[in-house]
């Protein structure tokens, strides 16, 4: 007796457990369908590799749906993606793209607002999907990877070959020319004019060093002086003897001899600043012609005189 009822505790167990297991995996799969929500689609022009079922779909980082089915699209070329969304906000004017969750792998649908230029970068559908459409674009993984295929693409157009050969040519023709002929007589028309221009810095050193323009104009400072003492004798003189004719003589005299003295004088200014800027000009040439000779070949010519 005892033993009869030990079995039918033991297979009231096992029913039991068998009902709860069923009502269990019944739930779970009713779950699916009771929970609320509206069906989209989205296409994906590219690997979805990572994204399962039950991924999640964020608007901006908060969960608002899951995905419900991937699959091929119809034209056998695009990855079908529907999901399942309980958003009550307008979903239109929204973008679909595929974002990883940190170092972990897992890919999950970002939804976001639609920006300038994001529609013509969605893939284009040539069918009539099942379930309002959800444009998408590129991850950013393969955003970077197709702007690197670019910059390959790009540097594989340039004629590396061709470069390399104008630099030969040019190189070439350089070394002819430095070891040439011409380059020899331009060196030589350089060195006899250093020599020249040594030369004439030498004698307009000489020039100022033996003090003759300084003399020069000591002689001038003398002789207006000179002139100032002469012209205020004959202006007393034409005042004592109160003459008229007399003092209109000398008044000419006077003028004509301090235009003279005036012109004189600025004449010599001129000259003793011409001299020093020369000299200057002439140091700093020879200075420049030392340092880097080939100045003189490379560089443009002087501005024409007005």
């Amino acid at each position: 007796m005892l033993k009869k009822k030990t079995f039918f505790t033991v297979g009231l167990f096992v029913l039991i457990g068998i009902a709860g297991g069923i009502a269990l995996i019944v739930w779970l799969g009713a779950s699916q369908y009771l929970k609320k929500g509206k069906i989209y689609a989205t296409y994906f022009d590219e690997s979805v590799q990572g994204l399962q079922i039950d991924s999640n779909v964020k608007f901006r980082g908060v969960n608002i749906g899951m995905v419900d089915q991937i699959k091929v699209a119809p034209d056998y070329r695009l990855i079908e993606v529907v999901m399942k969304i309980n958003y009550a906000g307008n979903l239109d004017d929204t973008i679909a793209k595929l974002k990883t969750a940190g170092i972990t792998g897992i890919v999950y649908v970002e939804l976001d607002h639609r920006k300038p230029g994001d529609i013509a970068n969605s893939p284009k559908i040539s069918f009539t999907p099942k379930y309002p459409v959800i444009p998408s674009n590129p991850s950013d993984i393969k955003q970077i990877f197709s702007g690197i295929d670019s910059v390959i693409e790009q540097i594989k157009q340039i004629d590396f070959k061709g470069i390399s050969d104008q630099l030969k040519m040019t190189t070439t023709s350089i070394n002819t020319f430095v070891s040439g002929d011409e380059m020899k007589r331009i060196i030589k028309n350089l060195d006899t004019m250093m020599a020249n221009l040594e030369s004439t810095a030498g004698k307009l050193n000489k020039v100022i060093s033996d003090g003759r323009v300084d003399d020069i104009l000591d002689d001038t400072r003398e002789s207006i002086i000179e002139a100032k003492a002469v012209i205020k004798k004959i202006k007393a003189e034409v005042n004592a003897l109160n003459l008229a004719e007399t003092s209109d003589r000398a008044n000419q005299l006077i003028e004509n001899a301090s235009r003279k003295t005036k012109r004189i004088t600025t004449e010599l200014e001129i000259t003793s600043e011409n001299l020093r800027r020369t000299t200057e000009n002439m140091d700093q040439l020879v200075d420049r012609l030392k340092a880097d000779p080939s100045e003189i070949i490379f560089s443009s010519p002087p501005a024409k005189k007005r």
